[in-house]
């Protein structure tokens, strides 16, 4: 049975993300902090802090076959860009930026190992546009730079690293946003919604299990016009 790790996994599109990968058959490692929320039935908890990067390598260790990684935890502090503390700032990096990059250079050899593997990270309309809050922008332009780069990297060993980019998606995440940021949102997209977690997820599964070998290093855009490119 082929395995899947989706990190931020308690809630939201990482919680939906278990939930698709479990209905179709997949062995899940669900990774997070809290699973304050109620147990899921399939998937594996592994309750981890992803501010301790040294701790990465072993914890990959411990799992065994990876077949796929998911790199969806996420924070976003929604500060004003000069009452950013260093710890704030840190902590984000960390988590949004530094801890994907460790997972991934850590499931690297495995991966090339079997010449065959598939990354999704999780990026955002904030990677290409200004965003109230300049840490989590950061951090979402520098994970659409390292899906390209790590597919640079791992493409030649039969290896496809991708992305997705969601819009405003029903999330803790989207109760935090600044207010005039939502409504601004929410006037350009096309549907006159926010999406729904289930709808990333989707995306997510397909590009994980389904999409053709060529689809390397690419940025799926999922947000109903509130960003066209």
């Amino acid at each position: 049975m082929n395995t899947v790790l989706v990190t931020g996994a308690g809630r939201g599109i990482g919680l939906a993300t278990v939930r698709a990968f479990a209905a179709a058959g997949w062995r899940v490692l669900a990774l997070d902090l809290d699973f304050s929320g109620p147990e899921e039935k399939n998937p594996v908890r592994v309750k981890f802090d992803l501010q301790d990067l040294a701790a990465i390598p072993g914890l990959i260790s411990s799992l065994g076959e990876i077949h796929v990684l998911v790199n969806n935890a996420g924070v976003q502090n929604a500060l004003p860009y000069d009452q950013y503390t260093g710890e704030a700032r840190r902590k984000i990096i960390r988590i949004n930026l530094e801890a994907p990059a460790e997972l991934m250079r850590a499931l690297a050899p495995q991966m090339i190992a079997r010449r065959s593997g598939r990354i999704v990270n999780l990026a955002s309309i904030a990677s290409f546009q200004p965003h109230p809050d300049l840490w989590y922008g950061v951090t979402k332009a520098g994970i659409a730079s390292m899906t390209k780069s790590f597919a640079m990297y791992l493409g030649k060993h039969g290896v496809q690293v991708n992305a997705v980019a969601p819009g405003p998606v029903d999330t803790e995440l989207l109760k935090v946003v600044d207010a005039a940021r939502r409504e601004t949102l929410l006037r350009q997209v096309y549907t006159g919604r926010v999406g729904k977690p289930e709808e990333i997820a989707a995306a997510i599964l397909w590009l994980a299990t389904a999409s053709p070998t060529i689809v390397n290093g690419s940025i799926l855009d999922i947000n109903d016009g509130t960003h066209p490119r």
